[in-house]
């Protein structure tokens, strides 16, 4: 017979069954069988043993009723108990869940899947609830949802429809919403069906709060009716509120780690930082500087940190700028301040200083900040900028000034070479002339140095060897150096060319060494001139920020002189300055040589300091390609010629002297003196005239204006058109004009008799041609 069969047998109702019979068969043997042997009454005896049965039946109905309560108890003591060891179980297991966890998210998906592996629950999800407009509380980790229950739920945490659901309920009143039978409870109206038809019966909703306020929820469901006892709610409330506390533990581990992180890139930050950062206590105690200080300063960390601002005041060179720190200090003030400083190699360098203060929680100043910028390079370049500035305005007015003084030449020059002709060579006036022409070149001279310096003097350009012209240059100062000057140069191998005009790098080099040579005039010294190859990142430290990549060559010119001072290198570009006497120089040099490196692309720096002489560095564009020899003067041409010309100019003396020149050559003049006056003059006979040699500058119209005019009344006519600009605006004319104004040469201004015959003659001679 089987352990089950026994168990069978042994039911309430087979013992109770067993009891009334043996009772009654007992109360019938002790009635019955008596009253036989001693021949009593038999009614008597059965009526006695009714009774007795009666009372066995009576009894054992009792005692099956005692015996079938005391069973069901048991039984549901055995169940109450199956449930407290599954929630002992998974609490146990979310313990060490807990244990183990290191992000939120893997926490919530291992307690999910306890519970419902270990549990033995159907689904156990966590929804997090979100501050949005609709309070959504959305499901972040989730175990046993095979057929996609969370994934179409419609959950809030508001006070709607949506949202007095058990989770809704949960997380907005913190309070464990249990429901034991879904089919019927009120709570699941809004989701029963779904919930039926995935095979849920009971349902717990567990809040999760965190910092006096709810985070979310975490919801189990079982298969069975009134799965949810007493004693199990309270290990689930305890297992929710261990998982509300871990989830902040790793929330505010993940906030920690993140400060760390932010601490560690800020002090990285500060460590690798060029600007300099000192913090000071509210004594004046420095503690903390970051390496920028170092390099700024030129001190060590440890001769700063540990050390108040009085003491590091004492120090003769520096000292002012932490006396300025010390006295904001003492003021209790925050301030800005501007500073030179002197470096261990001698070297001044300008720096910005920023003082802050810093308070503690109670709003009580604990620290001091000192945010140092080393500007030396930054003012550097505002004072380039400014002379750049400074350079642009002066070439403006210089141009203008050009221009005019070149129409009064014009008129000096061809009056004065024409009454030259006139005077026999013999006579008196002529040396009276020459001097007057020789005057009126140098004029025109330094017309042309100004011009140079204003970019409107380039001249054709060619490729360049650079060696040697620097060493004719050399040549013809060697008789004028003073002989305690000893000369050192150094040329580099493989040297490049330069596109440029060989007159005006002659005359870059001749002013330098000049200027060199007159710094060194009274105690002598050594000057070095030096021809490299250098390329972008020699170049780029050259002090020209505009300076564009590219190979270049750089000439040196270094001297051993009396230097110069920041206030006078801030103007020796200048146009006229000079620190020489007043009959020891003009004070033009510098600014054409300036202008010259400039119009050529290039750059020109300086460094000096008083008594530690100069050195000036230019830069020029380098090219490859093979260099060519200048082209031979050409034959002295025949100046004289015929035709009738129209000559447009409004300075009357220029109109007159120009007339006279042109007449004595053997053309017939006819003068204007506007654009508006020489057009009407060519209205009344535009076939008259061969050529129109107009000034560009006039009032009314210029001379572009009135060439596109005669353009339209006759096609064929030339044009000469006349500027004092130089070069430059023979640029933008013939680029930009030329096609439309008709213009076919142009004549720079003063006027030189020769150069202007010739070019009347070739004009006239491609006119001829066709």
């Amino acid at each position: 017979m089987s352990h089950l069969e026994n168990r069978r047998r042994l039911t309430p109702l087979n013992i109770t069954m067993a009891y009334a019979i043996i009772g009654v068969a007992w109360g019938a043997a002790s009635c019955l069988f008596p009253a036989v042997l001693a021949h009593q009454s038999f009614m008597y005896d059965a009526v006695e043993t009714v009774n007795h049965a009666l009372f066995v039946l009576g009894t054992a109905g009792l005692l099956y009723l005692l015996i079938s309560r005391s069973t069901g108890e048991a039984s549901r003591g055995r169940e109450s108990l199956s449930r407290v060891n599954r929630a002992l179980k998974t609490f146990s297991g979310c313990n060490q869940a807990l244990v183990r966890a290191s992000d939120e998210l893997q926490l919530m998906q291992e307690i999910c899947r306890t519970i419902v592996e270990v549990g033995g629950y159907r689904l156990a999800w966590v929804g997090v609830a979100e501050h949005d407009t609709f309070k959504t509380v959305r499901p972040v980790a989730q175990w046993g949802d095979r057929d996609g229950y969370l994934t179409d739920l419609d959950l809030s945490w508001a006070d709607i429809d949506h949202g007095r659901g058990p989770t809704g309920t949960a997380i907005r009143t913190c309070t464990t919403q249990i429901v034991q039978n879904i089919k019927y409870d009120p709570s699941w109206a809004l989701w029963r069906e779904a919930g039926v038809q995935h095979g849920f019966a009971s349902s717990i909703s567990l809040p999760l709060v965190g910092r006096d306020r709810a985070m979310g929820a975490l919801v189990i469901f079982a298969a069975e009716k009134r799965a949810f006892g007493k004693e199990e709610v309270k290990l689930l409330e305890e297992l929710s509120a261990d998982l509300s506390y871990g989830i902040e533990a790793l929330r505010m581990d993940a906030e920690r780690k993140k400060a760390e992180k932010e601490i560690l890139l800020l002090a990285s930050v500060i460590e690798q930082s060029m600007e300099g950062l000192l913090l000071l206590d509210s004594d004046g105690t420095v503690k903390y500087v970051n390496p920028a200080i170092e390099i700024i300063t030129g001190l060590d960390a440890v001769d700063i940190v540990g050390h108040d601002l009085a003491t590091l005041g004492a120090d003769e060179e520096n000292g002012s700028f932490y006396r300025y720190l010390l006295d904001a200090l003492d003021k209790g003030e925050c301030r800005t301040g501007h500073f030179i400083h002197i470096g261990d190699d001698g070297d001044f360098y300008e720096i910005d200083a920023t003082l802050w203060s810093i308070s503690d929680n109670t709003g009580a100043v604990s620290n001091y900040a000192v945010l140092i910028r080393d500007v030396t390079h930054e003012v550097k370049l505002e004072r380039q900028l400014r002379q750049a500035q400074r350079m642009e305005a002066i070439a403006t007015l210089a141009g203008g000034i050009a221009h005019d003084f070149n129409n009064n030449l014009a008129s000096i020059i061809t009056c004065t070479e024409m009454a030259r002709d006139d005077i026999p060579p013999e006579s008196p006036l002529r040396e009276l002339l020459d001097v007057v022409l020789k005057s009126s070149y140098r004029g025109r001279k330094l017309v042309k140095q100004i011009l140079t310096f204003c970019c409107q003097g380039e001249q054709e350009r060619q490729p360049v060897q650079i060696e040697p012209i620097v060493t004719e240059c050399l040549n013809l100062m060697h008789a004028s150096l003073s002989s305690s000057i000893s000369v050192r140069t150094e040329m580099g191998e493989n040297l490049g060319l330069i596109m440029a005009d060989p007159t005006q790098i002659h005359q870059i080099i001749m002013n330098l060494v000049t200027n060199a040579s007159h710094a060194m005039r009274h105690k002598g010294g050594m000057l070095d001139v030096a021809v490299e190859n250098v390329g972008l990142d020699t170049a780029a430290v050259s002090g020209s920020p505009d300076l564009p990549s590219g190979r270049y060559l750089k000439l040196s010119v270094k001297d051993t002189g009396h230097g110069m001072d920041q206030k006078t290198m801030e103007r020796i570009f200048d146009p006229f300055f000079t620190t020489k006497g007043h009959s020891e120089g003009t004070g033009l040099g510098l600014s054409v040589v300036h202008g010259i490196v400039r119009n050529h692309g290039g750059a020109i720096s300086v460094s000096s300091k008083p008594g530690g002489g100069a050195t000036f560095e230019v830069y020029l564009p380098r090219i490859d390609q093979a260099g060519t020899t200048a082209g031979t003067v050409g034959e002295r041409v025949d100046l004289s010629g015929s035709g009738n010309i129209l000559f447009v100019d409004d300075e009357e003396d220029v109109v007159f002297g120009c007339k006279k020149m042109l007449e004595r050559l053997g053309y017939q003049v006819t003068t204007g003196a506007d654009g508006v006056q020489a057009l009407e003059l060519f209205r009344d006979n535009p076939e008259g005239f061969d050529l129109v040699v107009t000034d560009q500058t006039m009032p009314r119209m210029t001379g572009t204006e009135l060439s596109r005019e005669l353009l339209q009344i006759r096609p064929d006519i030339p044009v000469i058109l006349c500027t004092g600009l130089g070069a430059a605006a023979e640029k933008a004319l013939l680029k930009e004009e030329a096609e439309q104004a008709g213009v076919r040469e142009l004549a720079l201004k003063p006027l030189d008799r020769e150069e202007f015959a010739s070019t009347i003659r070739r004009v006239l001679a491609q006119r001829a041609q066709g």
